[in-house]
């Protein structure tokens, strides 16, 4: 094909977009056309050229976009399109897509790839696309939701192109752009040849199979030298079938945990004691961890349950006045003869004012108000962290990670104060529920509670 003629410039976004589309000449000799693209570009760029439709409004966008990135290569050919990108003029108007359910793959403002799905109000399909946001690992940001245009919005992935495919399949939504399904059958082959990760134990030391180059450099790097059981409980968390493998412990529960292929587990009160509880967790060196706690310290069952904590770990090596942090304030206690006069009448919140409880149950109570004004500071020797409602600010300025969570005051229940600190709970490797009943969960996107 010859070369452009630089002396007529394109009238159009259209016709600008076809110059890229159409002109072998670009892509055949990068050199000499002065122009690199992105094979992905081209792709883009010729499904644009050969709609069969009007544009829509946001693939009018991605035309701008596209071109933008490839303005100075136009201008060494003498075809200045600045004006024309500054002042988008189009051949038609745009196509308003008036489907009761479509699916879009489109790229936004931001450059980034992502599908949207629009459907009205549907149990089943919204059930499907919660369990894609909240059971599929994606991070936080990945999806958002606008109720006014009943529009879900995620980024486009290999794993939301794959289970959105699905479901627009299945319940009959229309495509806007048929692009999507030829993602989807990358994404399927992909999948069809995918190998499970393995470990197998060789001569006494675990070799991986089927792993990526990165994760085996992880594994080299920091893993590979550990302790067998510190291997054996790294393995879930990336993924990696242990085929079977199991390996001497030191403890009952760290040997459970460790082996045990789900992170959310209950420890039953009455099989473990707390001692053999800070015992595993010692020998998985899973310190710091975030022990999270609900409501105000006002009854004798509430006191004792956090002093035998702290004996338990003071038994077990931990100084509770070192190495404890309070992530909240625990209410003075005040007894009500202690109010002088009818001022009591005026108190609005009086969960601090202590009824029939004795002198030493007091003096405890008194004792653990005063721990949690003055142990905030959270660095690397802090080994327990107490939390309520709400991530400490102290802990964010740490930058410190813990490493499990253990839910035990309160009889092993918790109920997050924020979604920020329950997403920190949930996503950290081990979470455990101490307590005489098994806790089941009222979140109905929260992983089931196994049993240790």
């Amino acid at each position: 094909m010859p070369e452009l003629n630089n002396t007529t410039l394109p009238k159009s976004i259209n016709e600008a977009l076809k110059i890229l589309a159409y002109n072998e000449f670009f892509y055949e000799d990068r050199i000499k056309s002065h122009i690199n693209p992105h094979a992905k570009d081209r792709e883009t760029i010729k499904s644009l050229a050969e709609a069969q439709y009007p544009w829509t409004e946001k693939q009018a966008k991605l035309a701008v976009i596209i071109l933008k990135r490839y303005l100075t290569k136009f201008q060494k050919h003498k075809l200045d399109i600045k004006s024309l990108l500054d002042n988008p003029i189009y051949d038609e108007p745009f196509r308003v897509i008036d489907f009761v359910k479509s699916i879009e793959k489109y790229i936004d403002e931001k450059e980034m790839p992502m599908i949207d799905l629009k459907f009205p109000y549907t149990k089943k399909i919204i059930t499907l696309v919660r369990c894609l946001k909240d059971k599929k690992g994606l991070p936080a940001g990945l999806t958002k939701y606008n109720g006014e245009s009943k529009v879900w919005s995620f980024q486009q992935t290999d794993l939301t192109t794959y289970y959105l495919t699905l479901i627009a399949v299945r319940y009959d939504f229309k495509f806007v752009d048929t692009s999507l399904l030829d993602d989807y059958d990358k994404v399927k082959a992909e999948i069809e040849n995918y190998k499970q990760p393995s470990a197998r134990l060789i001569a006494g030391e675990i070799v991986l199979d089927n792993v990526s180059e990165s994760l085996q450099q992880y594994w080299d790097k920091n893993l590979k030298d550990k302790d067998r059981l510190l291997q054996i409980d790294s393995l879930k968390h990336l993924q990696v079938d242990r085929a079977g493998i199991t390996v001497n412990t030191k403890t009952k529960v760290g040997g459970k945990i460790a082996h045990h292929y789900y992170h959310k587990l209950w420890v039953n009160k009455k099989e473990y004691t707390r001692d053999e509880v800070i015992a595993g967790l010692n020998e998985l060196r899973c310190f710091p961890i975030i022990m999270p706690v609900s409501g105000e310290v006002n009854t004798v069952e509430d006191i004792n349950e956090y002093w035998d904590w702290l004996k338990a770990f003071e038994r077990n090596g931990i100084n509770i006045l070192k190495q404890c942090s309070f992530g909240f304030d625990i209410k003075e206690p005040i007894r009500k003869e202690d109010i002088k006069g009818n001022a009591f009448d005026s108190i609005w919140d009086n969960s601090n004012i202590v009824r029939k409880m004795d002198n030493n149950n007091f003096g405890k109570l008194f004792e653990l108000h005063q721990m949690s004004k003055q142990f905030k500071y959270i660095d690397e020797t802090t080994k327990i962290i107490f939390v309520r409602n709400r991530i400490p600010r102290t802990l964010i300025k740490s930058k410190i990670k813990p490493r499990a969570s253990l839910i035990a005051i309160g009889g092993g229940y918790f109920s997050a104060g924020t979604d920020t600190l329950k997403r920190l709970l949930d996503n950290l490797p081990k979470k455990l529920y101490y307590s005489d009943s098994q806790p089941s969960s009222f979140d109905w996107n929260d992983n089931a509670i196994i049993k240790l």
